[in-house]
């Protein structure tokens, strides 16, 4: 199994979005079983989407979030109630 065949296809980022097919999925996770090197790879990819998505980030308006807690709150009241 080629390892670098992995880190310039594109498949573990793919694989990090979610939008790996299943069986790139289940290829990429067989192959990071038996090469520690490729699930480093995979691993700091996932850092680095995460690190861009934060400095992507826009913070939405205060009153979204107290809007949103009010929503949740009525919510878990009314399981509570049922």
């Amino acid at each position: 199994m080629n390892v670098q065949r992995f880190i310039s296809s594109g498949i573990i980022e793919l694989y990090v979005a979610g939008m790996a097919t299943a069986a790139e999925a289940r290829e990429l996770e067989a192959a990071m079983a038996l090469f520690p090197d490729l699930a480093a790879e995979v691993e700091a990819c996932r850092r680095d989407m995460e690190q861009f998505i934060r400095l992507q980030a826009v913070a939405p308006p205060p009153a979204i979030k107290d809007h949103l807690l009010r929503i949740v709150a009525d919510e878990a009241t009314e399981c509570n109630n049922d």
